[in-house]
């Protein structure tokens, strides 16, 4: 197997276990504000030299009214959005929501906002679909304690992530800003609005076991928010659009882990609605029109 393929594999692997992640974090009293926290402040603070060689006055290139848009989709709240979502749903069901309604979300701002035609297959979407249906009932159900109780909330965080993810990918493909610096100037958007924070979150944060904080600041912070976007665009660079395919195992990955590492049972529907999202997006991505951009 070439480079490249790997490479993709490993990112897909990184962002299929995050929600595993965050949900190991609250399994050990982080609260969603704590691994906000400890993920921006490394991440800021890491990829700073490379946002002033890229020149902060100009916001790295994107322009601020841009940036502050970029900021508001993809930053702190974005990530309080996300981790807040494991706080009432299972690992898997984020593992499972957010990369399947991407895409779609993708696809209805691009034709009904932008007027831009996306081909991606009926099949896959209704995969995706009939996959999202079966995981949403089992939320809702949470029958034989499968899920947990208000489960349902937690899936409406995913969809909600999914939706603003969605309009940041959107964005930066529509005004054609390079991956990496819109990257750089959220995280060091964020690293400041951390650094504000401090006072107020930084004594209840850092009295939190120092373990599941090292591990959320080097998974998400170093992991999640740099290398799998520099290495996903090293894997574009040469695979192009076939790399959307390699998204498709994100999924399959997260459901996995949860089972594995976070013993969260797994009931049928869920096993079906995994299968039945990860055929969708590997058909939809297949015939996928549109333009790879990194990760969350």
């Amino acid at each position: 197997m070439n480079p490249p393929i790997l490479s993709g594999i490993l990112v897909a692997l990184i962002w299929g276990i995050q929600p595993v992640i965050s949900r190991y974090g609250f399994q050990q009293g982080l609260t969603p504000y704590d691994a906000t926290l400890v993920r921006y402040l490394t991440s800021g603070l890491l990829i700073l030299p490379y946002a002033c060689k890229r020149g902060l006055a100009d916001a790295c290139g994107v322009g601020w009214p841009r940036g502050l848009v970029l900021f508001l989709l993809s930053g702190p709240l974005f990530s309080l959005v996300l981790v807040g979502g494991v706080n009432y749903a299972p690992a898997s069901h984020g593992a499972l929501i957010h990369p399947a309604l991407t895409p779609l979300f993708g696809m209805a701002i691009s034709r009904f906002v932008f007027g831009q035609r996306e081909r991606f297959s009926l099949w896959g979407v209704l995969l995706l679909l009939a996959g999202l249906v079966l995981v949403g009932s089992n939320a809702i159900l949470a029958s034989g304690g499968l899920a947990p109780a208000g489960a349902w909330r937690g899936d409406l965080l995913f969809v909600l992530s999914a939706f603003m993810w969605a309009w940041y990918l959107v964005l930066n493909r529509s005004w054609k800003i390079a991956p990496l610096d819109a990257v750089a100037l959220t995280q060091v958007l964020s690293l400041g609005a951390m650094l504000l924070a401090l006072p107020w979150l930084g004594g209840q944060t850092f009295a939190k076991p120092l373990p599941a904080l090292l591990l959320q600041s080097a998974y998400h912070g170093l992991l999640v928010s740099i290398v799998s976007v520099a290495l996903f665009n090293w894997v574009v660079a040469r695979l192009g659009v076939r790399a959307l395919m390699l998204n498709a195992l994100s999924p399959l990955f997260g459901v996995i882990a949860s089972a594995w590492v976070l013993q969260e049972p797994l009931s049928v529907s869920m096993v079906v609605g995994a299968l039945a999202i990860v055929g969708g997006l590997a058909v939809g991505l297949r015939g996928s029109g549109a333009s790879p951009r990194g990760g969350t």
